[in-house]
């Protein structure tokens, strides 16, 4: 295991500090989006500018190893891993992702997957994605900083890395077991640490996220016939040596400074997943608990306040997928669930996709914009706009609660409206925050829907129904696989 360097007592007795006063208020929400294949298509100048207009300010970035390292099976001779202006490196491709991310005023979010095969470590067959060894991971993670490291050829700076993708699932991260016993945590474990040491060393405040959870148990079948509930929040505990109480099993520690998730789900904003170690949208509060004690235990080293990400999560729509969340219901549920993270601490949220993929060779529909023949000529979703301008209103003790947050979080004011006898009455104008986030009570009779309006600009936000509407389920992306408990049914 990698010794975690420069860590004193006195660090983890303010990170921990600081990680309870986050907990006790809420704070900013940023929006992301992540669509790896048009960022990096021929089109990708249209789509950064579309992120910014969705009102994003940060974006996801996949930065494959595999297809930046030079290939084969054997490590090329005398090749400098962790030199950026090594000959056999292939950057260019996303140089320009990272241009055009800032360029369109995007902080880019550098996610680092896929290794050589030369890189990995052992593994078990070619259904799922084997690990890398973490010491090559490591100089890969230099390399990268260097290079975006703000005065490498006139390349912008990334101040945001991502260690790998979904570690917690063998489609990713191969193995989790190794003679029955849980392998993945250790094996990220060390990876994390390599990776949070090498973009250290480059720039001190460098944020290195972690986790980066997928949200339903395990179903690739080497770990199915080991543990047939492997789940995001088992792995975790394994990783952050806890036990089922949430007490100290090791003295392992595992340096980062953000725990991201993905929290995709079978139903709306609020549902909470089958199993009891998976974690959808209303299991995030068990994914917080669980992040707590690993700061109050030491388990994770961070200089600064440990921050709770979304770093993937969407719904599919119907249409064009028959199987998604209908239109109006999607609406809904994107403003909705942008509120429910919000509650849970979640200070990024970044949605997949920002154009619909092909219904003849993908399941994912999830897009903020109907795909056309171009990505100019891609059509937005309603749901572009609760995006955008995220606002709820909800019954709250016989009172209207409104909440929202404006786009690209600038501050302002904010007229909030109630529909009544056919026409609509002035409940009041509130100051958004510096980081656009407007909330209140109002002594009304929680009837009829709520809208928003900018002050300034004269933008709404979609009008918000005070009805109840019911939870549904909605298999995620549509797809065949049942993600969860094999007794829940697919909705078509």
């Amino acid at each position: 295991m990698v010794i975690v360097r420069g860590v004193a007592a006195a660090v983890l007795v303010v990170v921990l500090a600081s990680f309870a006063a986050t907990a006790r208020a809420a704070g900013p929400l940023d929006t992301a989006i992540f669509d790896p294949e048009t960022f990096a298509g021929p089109e990708a100048s249209t789509a950064f500018a579309r992120t910014r207009a969705a009102g994003a300010t940060s974006v996801r970035l996949a930065l494959n190893w595999i297809d930046v390292a030079p290939g084969g099976s054997q490590r090329p001779a005398a090749f400098d891993a962790a030199d950026p202006s090594e000959p056999r490196y292939r950057w260019a491709a996303f140089d320009q992702q990272v241009r055009l991310a800032v360029a369109n005023r995007l902080t880019p979010i550098v996610s680092i997957q896929f290794s050589p095969v030369w890189a990995q470590g052992p593994g078990e067959g070619p259904d799922g994605v084997v690990a890398p060894r973490p010491a090559e991971f490591g100089l890969f993670a230099k390399a990268a900083a260097r290079r975006y490291g703000g005065g490498f050829g006139g390349l912008p700076r990334v101040r945001y890395w991502q260690a790998w993708n979904e570690p917690n699932i063998g489609l990713y991260f191969l193995p989790q077991f190794v003679n029955g016993e849980p392998a993945s945590p250790r094996i990220y474990r060390e990876m994390v640490n390599e990776f949070a040491a090498s973009v250290k060393s480059v720039h001190s405040d460098n944020v290195v996220v972690a986790g980066n959870t997928a949200p339903f148990r395990d179903l690739h079948p080497s770990v199915l016939r080991v543990h047939n509930r492997w789940g995001p929040l088992t792995f975790m505990r394994e990783l952050l040596c806890l036990s089922q109480a949430l007490q100290r099993t090791c003295n392992a520690k595992v340096a980062f400074d953000v725990w991201a998730h993905h929290p995709y789900t079978s139903g709306g904003p609020q549902h909470t997943a089958v199993l009891p170690d998976d974690v959808s949208l209303g299991d995030l509060p068990e994914m917080r608990r669980v992040l707590s004690a690993g700061v109050r235990t030491g388990a994770v080293v961070s200089r600064a306040p440990v921050r709770f990400w979304v770093t993937e999560f969407s719904w599919d729509s119907n249409p064009p997928d028959t199987c998604g969340v209908p239109t109006a219901l999607l609406t809904r549920w994107v403003a909705e669930a942008l509120y429910r993270m919000w509650t849970n601490g979640v200070s990024l949220v970044t949605w997949f996709l920002l154009r619909d993929e092909p219904l003849t060779k993908s399941f994912y529909q999830s897009g903020l914009y109907y795909r056309g023949e171009a990505t100019a000529a891609d059509r937005p979703k309603p749901a572009l706009r609760a995006f955008r301008f995220p606002f709820v209103g909800l019954r709250d003790r016989g009172r209207v609660l409104v909440w929202g947050r404006t786009p690209v979080r600038r501050p302002g004011r904010v007229l909030v409206e109630q529909s009544f006898r056919g026409g609509w009455k002035k409940l009041g104008v509130l100051r958004a925050d510096a980081n656009g986030i407007f909330q209140q009570r109002f002594r009304s009779a929680p009837v009829g829907s709520v809208r928003a309006r900018l002050v300034t600009t004269g933008e709404r936000a979609v009008p918000f129904s005070l009805a109840f509407v019911p939870d549904r389920f909605f298999n995620p992306f549509g797809h065949t696989v049942i993600f969860e408990h094999p007794e829940q049914k697919a909705n078509c």
